[in-house]
């Protein structure tokens, strides 16, 4: 047969051949063509003067046409936008760019308009080749379709699917077709080396590595020179060898003619990754199984993003988990905490039984504490925020840091000067330094040094999925302690989660750590290696506001005298509704009930002696509390009104509630009860300020 020139072609069922890759006749280059061919993203390659001269099948599915080789250049037969919208120019666009300065060109998204009108995004791979004496021959471009990851693999999977059954139902057809083609071996390694972002290898029937490309070199760290002859198990783990898993996959494909899954790997230097790998088995014009086609990518910065976004998931339910059953809770401390101190006023102090009252008053403190922990992890603590330089309240907390902490701790500080302000609610945050303090102080067995530290930081946007791209004051404590495994790090901020000794913690200290700083509008990190120690660092949004003043408290209260005035309680928890009143008439004030917002209304048309409203905000009857007080504001406009709840709430339209109303969160105690009531009866009336 005479040789082929340069500038001939030959046409195989639509599938057109540059005469220069036709070489001599070894049976392995038409293998590399039917890989390109299975290829799920397109691939061309253009002269050195960007004309077309070949094309996969994915090509014409992703650009909506069938280009005319020799002819067709891929910048001018479609139009091309930047990813802004911008027209690109045919010299500007990143075919041309590549063939013109002789160089790839990465990492330039562009949009594809089709013949149709409908428009794709994706990501352009330009790279020049060269012959062997080192001149400009041509490229070749693999362009992957980034307009919807979900979309993608869903049609990379049908897309995958049809070119398996059009393989097959022409397998024989091909391969005449390619009997009498001679493909130049080393043309189409320059080819399939272009691709980078994929790791592209053949395998033998036994599963041996027989070539290796530059993208397989670039995942998995081995040269082709040390891995060509391995068994690709060499990639696999341990436990993945001893399971079978890499003959498990070949024997699928085998039988299948495809395996697709994903999974851990290990690279030359030890480091794991985890990435999506496709088998597809190739056999010869008899049907007869030669080998097998790999290609793999790399989805371990996809896997971390998706476990980001699963756990921060995942502590968003238990945090409306744990706000339902702090409200709760409180209603039920409200009762006894109210009921007991009402019974320490009737019984002898120096009595058992007034003993045995005042340690039930302390457990139930305890136990609205627990709730405060609960409400802060969940973010539905009402919060007393103020502008507050981070190093001054250090200043303050950290005496009581060495306190907690012990003789046996030495505490190191590290304070930046000049720190940001930030926007925070002091008392919250000196608890999370002491919770902080004690879980160091028991990790170290209360002897060795802890560190608190603060720093300005700028964060970007993938520094993490729950933190956003702004500037932030880090405030962090670590300990040289026992540290966690990787299975405690996991939980450590849920709720009630310790590994401490039944009796020793109650598992809500890094919980509230955390709450305080998602509340803050913040995040809190942990970085922990066993037997080594633990650094926990809180992230805390710069404010530029001037810092408050400090508050100075202020004993007594002005105005007129508030006994014999008159209280509507409304409250559908009947044990709280007994506590409140028999609380009320001890105080000296006469009392009138209503057990949900209806009743209430209909009391305050008939009373018009009620001085003041006092409402739960959790209400049945379809009417909440803050409902009740607009209608009850609107119908009397000079009635007083106090709201109450266990469940302070976060939420935009609660701090909508708590602006409008004066609020007393539960579970309170008779002096602050007392107080507040005074407090607004004593008060002017002022304009309300509407919701």
């Amino acid at each position: 047969m005479e040789p082929l020139r340069f500038e001939q072609r030959l046409e195989v069922d639509s599938l057109a051949v540059p005469g220069s890759l036709i070489a001599n006749d070894s049976p392995f280059d038409w293998r590399f063509r039917q890989l390109l061919e299975a290829l799920p993203v397109a691939v061309y390659t253009t002269d050195a003067e960007g004309r077309i001269t070949f094309y996969n099948q994915a090509a014409v599915e992703f650009s909506g046409r069938k280009p005319v080789l020799g002819s067709d250049r891929w910048c001018v037969g479609a139009r091309l936008f930047a990813a802004d919208g911008e027209p690109i120019r045919h010299g500007e666009c990143p075919m041309a760019v590549a063939l013109k300065e002789d160089r790839p060109v990465r990492g330039i998204e562009a949009i594809m308009e089709r013949p149709d009108g409908t428009r794709v995004h994706f990501l352009p791979f330009p790279t020049p080749l060269h012959d062997s004496s080192g001149a400009l021959v041509g490229a070749v471009n693999m362009l992957v379709d980034i307009t919807d990851r979900k979309k993608a693999e869903e049609a990379g999977q049908q897309l995958n699917q049809t070119l398996e059954e059009r393989v097959e139902e022409r397998t024989r057809e091909m391969a005449e077709a390619f009997a009498r083609l001679r493909v130049s071996e080393e043309r189409f390694r320059l080819l399939v080396q272009g691709v980078t972002d994929y790791a592209i290898f053949m395998l033998d029937p036994e599963g041996s590595v027989t070539n290796w490309n530059l993208g397989a070199e670039r995942i998995y760290g081995y040269s082709a020179a040390e891995i060509v002859g391995s068994h690709f198990s060499r990639f696999h783990s341990e436990k993945d060898r001893k399971s079978r898993l890499p003959e498990t996959a070949l024997d699928t494909t085998r039988r299948t003619g495809r395996y697709e899954g994903e999974g851990w790997r290990v690279r030359k230097d030890g480091t794991i990754l985890w990435v999506g790998a496709v088998i597809d088995a190739i056999h010869d014009d008899a049907g007869k199984l030669i080998g097998f086609a790999k290609i793999t990518r790399d989805l371990t910065e996809k896997r971390a993003a998706d476990e980001q976004l699963w756990q921060a998931q995942k502590m968003e339910a238990v945090g409306q988990l744990t706000g339902g059953v702090a409200h709760d809770f409180n209603n039920l401390l409200t009762a006894i905490i109210g009921n007991l101190e009402m019974l320490t006023t009737l019984l002898p102090e120096d009595g058992s039984a007034g003993r045995h009252a005042a340690a039930a008053l302390r457990a139930a403190a305890r136990g609205a504490r627990l709730t405060e922990h609960l409400l802060a992890f969940s973010r539905r603590q009402e919060i007393r925020p103020q502008t507050v330089s981070v190093n001054d309240l250090l200043h303050e907390t950290l005496i009581l840091c060495q306190k907690t902490v012990g003789e046996g701790v030495e505490l190191e500080v590290s304070l930046q000067p000049g720190i940001w302000a930030c926007h925070i609610d002091p008392a919250q945050f000196e608890a999370a330094i002491l919770n902080l303090a004690a879980n160091g102080r028991d990790a170290m067995s209360r002897s060795g040094r802890l560190t608190v530290a603060t720093e300005n930081v700028t964060a970007g946007d993938s520094d993490g999925i729950d933190l956003m791209a702004g500037e932030y004051v880090v405030v962090s404590v670590g300990d040289g302690g026992c540290g966690m495994s990787a299975e405690v790090l996991a939980r450590a901020f849920e709720p009630f989660y310790t590994t401490k000794e039944v009796g020793k913690g109650t598992g809500l200290g890094l919980s509230q750590v955390y709450g305080f700083a998602k509340q803050s509008g913040g995040t809190a990190r942990i970085e922990s290696r066993k037997d080594v120690g633990t650094t926990v660092r809180i992230y805390i949004p710069r404010d530029d506001g001037p810092l408050a003043e400090r508050e100075t408290p202020v004993d007594g209260l002005s105005g007129a005298a508030t006994r014999g005035a008159t209280i509507l309680i409304v409250e559908d928890d009947p044990d709280v509704r007994e506590m409140i009143t028999g609380m009320l008439s001890d105080f000296g004030y006469r009392t009138l009930v209503a057990r949900n917002g209806p009743e209430a209304l209909a009391i305050l048309d008939q009373e018009n002696s009620v001085d003041l409203l006092f409402s739960d905000v959790v209400m049945p009857a379809g009417m909440s509390g803050a409902d009740l007080a607009r209608a009850a504001a609107r119908n009397r406009p000079g009635l007083k009104i106090l709201l109450t709840s266990g469940y302070a709430g976060a939420e935009p339209e609660a701090q909508s509630t708590r602006a409008e109303f004066p609020f007393l969160a539960k579970p309170y105690h008779a002096p602050a009860l007392s107080r507040k009531l005074k407090e607004i009866l004593a008060a002017e009336a002022l304009p309300r300020r509407s919701a």
